[in-house]
């Protein structure tokens, strides 16, 4: 077994009235309406090797045993105004 760290970090630029907000749970979460927004790993796979290959999340059982090797997840949301 070996362990494999994945790093994911993304700008989203949205607009002003979505906002982050302190859910009841504790948790820093992005508010759009009446929703509430977090962020999770998502798995995408494909049996192509053509390079314009379309990628999904279709295969559940895949996706559930790529879950299952998650020891630990954190995400780190932060707001800043566009310049």
């Amino acid at each position: 077994m070996k362990a494999l760290t994945v790093t994911i970090r993304a700008e989203l630029q949205v607009p002003d009235d979505w906002e982050l907000v302190e859910h009841p749970s504790g948790m820093l979460v992005l508010r759009i309406g009446d929703q509430y927004v977090d962020f999770d790993i998502a798995p995408l796979a494909t049996r192509s090797d053509d390079p314009e290959a379309e990628w999904s999340d279709d295969d559940s059982t895949l996706v559930g045993k790529i879950l299952d090797t998650v020891a630990g997840i954190e995400v780190e949301l932060e707001s800043h105004a566009l310049q």
